[in-house]
Parts: C-alpha cells; sequence; structure tokens
C-alpha cells in the first residue's frame, strides 16, 4: 500500500492532497477518516470566525452607542 500526503499553502490556506493505492476497503477506510477529520476541522474554523465577527460586531454598537451620550 503506497500513501502519499502532498501539503501546500497559498494566500493564508492549506491545501492537502491525499492519494492511496491499491483502492483495498483499508486505504479507503483510511481515506474516509482523514476527511472525516478534515471536516471537523473546518467546522470549527468557520465556528471560530463566526465567533469573532459577532464580538466585532456587537463591540462596534456598544462603543456607537458610548458616542451618542
Amino acid at each position: 500500500m503506497l500513501i502519499q500526503v502532498v501539503q501546500h499553502q497559498r494566500q493564508g490556506r492549506t491545501f492537502i492532497w491525499f492519494e492511496a493505492t491499491p483502492k483495498s476497503q483499508e486505504t479507503r477506510a483510511l481515506l474516509a477518516q482523514f476527511k472525516k477529520g478534515v471536516r471537523s476541522i473546518e467546522k470549527r474554523w468557520k465556528t471560530a470566525a463566526a465567533k469573532v465577527a459577532r464580538r466585532k460586531k456587537l463591540a462596534a454598537k456598544r462603543a456607537g452607542k458610548r458616542r451618542r451620550r
């Protein structure tokens, strides 16, 4: 079984290629597990980014109220 991982970064993004041969059940299971892990990391990144955006919006709203007084 040959497993090859190619990773590079461009403009703050990480690209990962994961190839495995031959296409056995074991290899497919490893590939599925890898993809599941990537999806969970992606979900956490998106959640964290949304949280930061909400905090910035709330801080701007609070700052605007302080200026009006």
